[in-house]
């Protein structure tokens, strides 16, 4: 019996994709009780249009949601990602969102290809309120615009993790200062 047919990747087409992953850890401290936070935080299509860059979040089916991020790279060109996530809830203890490939198909124009995202909110009631540690990380295989691929690759592979330090720098402090803005001015509203 035969080995089943592998086709050989040429250094040009190994160029035309970068794989870049980031993590992120912020502790939120809020004013308001364990179950206000974890109320809050429930509601993840909310929590999420709260990140930079985000174009919409949108629920799919039972505990299945749709993030798309966009981004520019400065030049006019226009890329976004979009994550496909499932999430589990341990009642005032933990929101677990991890990556599944069960989304519908995805109905956008441009530069868009596919990104898995993991986050988990734990949450730690204290005298002064409730601290909630989020954590959170991406990972994705960006395709290379063919007008790139003259640069070698390990040249695309830095520029690209740079420009995911910077992004996920960008996306946890902009989260962080939405996160306590919105939580506030919502459980004020409660």
């Amino acid at each position: 019996m035969s080995a089943p047919y592998t086709p050989s990747v040429t250094n040009e087409e190994q160029r035309r994709a970068v794989d870049l992953s980031g993590a992120a850890v912020h502790l939120f401290r809020f004013r308001g009780p364990l179950d206000l936070a974890y109320e809050y935080f429930c509601d993840v299509p909310a929590v999420f249009s709260l990140l930079p860059d985000v174009i919409d979040v949108f629920t799919y089916g039972p505990n299945r949601y749709r993030l798309i991020v966009g981004a520019t790279d400065g030049h006019g060109h226009a890329m976004a990602g979009y994550f496909d996530m499932a999430a589990a809830f341990e009642p005032h203890r933990l929101i677990r969102i991890m990556p599944v490939d069960d989304g519908p198909p995805i109905d956008l124009s441009g530069f868009v290809f596919p990104g898995q995202l993991f986050a988990e909110a734990v949450f730690y009631p204290h005298t002064h309120g409730t601290d909630v540690e989020y954590t959170v990380e991406l990972a994705m295989t960006i395709p290379v615009p063919k007008v790139l691929w003259f640069m070698p690759g390990s040249v695309l592979q830095a520029i690209g993790e740079r420009a995911m330090e910077h992004k996920m720098n960008h996306m946890i402090s902009g989260f962080s200062r939405a996160v306590d803005i919105d939580f506030h001015a919502w459980i004020g509203n409660e």
